[in-house]
Parts: C-alpha cells; structure tokens; sequence
C-alpha cells in the first residue's frame, strides 16, 4: 500500500481514533484492537506491530493521564511499586519476543490471553455489578495496596506485556482490580503505568530492528487526540459500563486473532 494513499490515510485513522478512544476510556492502551489493525491493515509482522503499538501507548496515554491525576484517579504509592516491577518484566518478555519466539505462535499466544482476560473480567463484572455505580478518587481512599504483593503480580504482568506487546493497561487493570482498587482508580494508575512500561517495551524492540517510524507517526498523531477524549469519557463513565465493554472488546479481537494464526499453522502443516 501507497505511503498517504487514501486508503493509507483511512486505515491509519480507524487504526488512531478507536483503539485511541477506548485506551485512556478503559485505561487498558487499546492495544487488543491496534495490533490487530496494524498487522491486517499495514502488513506488518506482529512483532513490528508489538513495537509501534508500544510507542504509540507511550506517546499517546500523556494527554489522558493528565486528565486522571486531575480528576484524582492516580494512587502513586501503588504507582511508583508496580511501574518498577512491571518495567523489570517487559524488558525480559521483550527480549524473548525479539530473539526466540516465532511469529505464528506469539499471534495465537496473543489471542487467547486476550480471550482468557475478557471472560475473567466480564464474568467479576456481572457479579459485582450492584457495587460498581459510583466513580471513587483517591481523596476518598486511605490506603490501598502497595506492597510485595502488587510488586510480584505488576512483575508477572509486565513480562506478559513484552511477550503479547501490549502497552501493559491490559494486564494491570485487572490486578488493580483484584487488589481491590476503585474502578476509576485502577484505570487511572494503570493509564500513568503504560507510560514508562510501554516506552521500554517498545525501545527493545526498536533495538532489535522492528520499528517502522512513519507508521509509528502516522497513527500515533491522530491518536493523541482520541486518547484525550477517552479519558474525558471515563470521568463520566458507570464503572461496570467501562469494564463489560472492555470485556466485550478484548474476547472479540482475541478470538479473531488466534483462530486466523491457528488456521495458517494448520494449513501449513
């Protein structure tokens, strides 16, 4: 495809506006549908769109995390623990990504965990549905987790963030979550979290090669306007709204992602 081809342009907007929105809308960097968009869009290989989904989170979760500390979203006790540990994980999942892992395998890897995180947050959400219907700041917290227990878990996540090349929200939202963060909460301080996780992710890879920097800039822009607007719609949002759409999300390009792996390992079997 053409480099500003309208049909570039209009693949690079759907690839920016909607997984943009929902990143800072649903704190969770909207990568299950960008990786997906790049590679079917663009022809990428996954691990050149790990790399660019990566940065794009980097760049473009600024705008909404200002908009979270503002309106009193972010713990930065729990933020300071889990963004160290986490960065720790993502830079060895990164390197494994970048070194050993084959291409077909990380698709369906990425797919069912996809899967796996949809169903698990859906199914918390519908039992807890009745307690999930008012937005809760920090100002109304006196402490919450932030101890060995995030650490290790934050750890584990950023390991699974470099080996799926997600920008990390997708992992820490639920921890928070099952730490028993306030949903605003955990969507805020994992919105700040993808800052430094994500930017080192995605700086392994581009060590190893995979960046595409026009394509990177290209979806990137337009992406930090929707990010914006997400985090605008979270401060207004029901907090078991933002979770069911998140689950919805997330089982969706899943599923579609590891059956279309799974069907090219099969037929090249």
């Amino acid at each position: 495809m053409d480099v500003w081809s309208p049909m570039f342009i209009v693949y690079v907007l759907i690839t920016a506006l909607i997984p943009g929105l929902l990143a800072t809308w649903l704190g969770v960097g909207g990568c299950f549908l960008r990786i997906p968009m790049l590679m079917y869009f663009f022809g990428v290989s996954i691990k050149t769109a790990y790399c660019i989904n990566q940065a794009v989170v980097a760049l473009t979760t600024i705008p909404g995390v200002i908009v979270h500390i503002r309106s009193g979203h972010v713990y930065w006790r729990g933020f300071i623990v889990a963004a160290l540990s986490a960065m720790v994980g993502v830079a060895l999942g990164a390197y494994i990504v970048a070194k050993y892992l084959p291409t077909l395998f990380l698709r369906v890897f990425f797919g069912f965990v996809c899967v796996a995180i949809g169903i698990y947050i859906g199914y918390k959400t519908v039992k807890a549905r009745r307690r999930l219907v008012r937005r809760i700041t920090v100002a109304e917290v006196k402490v919450l987790e932030h101890g060995v227990k995030l650490a290790t878990l934050m750890f584990l996540a950023g390991f699974a963030t470099g080996l799926c090349g997600f920008g990390g929200g997708i992992y820490f939202v639920p921890i928070y979550m099952g730490l028993a963060y306030p949903t605003h909460i955990a969507v805020g301080t994992s919105s700040i979290q993808m800052l430094p996780v994500a930017g080192l992710g995605s700086t392994v890879l581009t060590l190893s090669g995979f960046m595409n920097l026009t394509l990177f800039i290209a979806v990137g822009i337009p992406t930090l306007i929707a990010s914006w607007i997400g985090a605008k719609l979270a401060v207004k949002s029901p907090p078991w709204i933002l979770r069911l759409i998140y689950a919805a999300g997330i089982i969706c390009a899943g599923l579609y992602v590891a059956i279309d792996a799974l069907q090219k390992i099969v037929g090249t079997a």
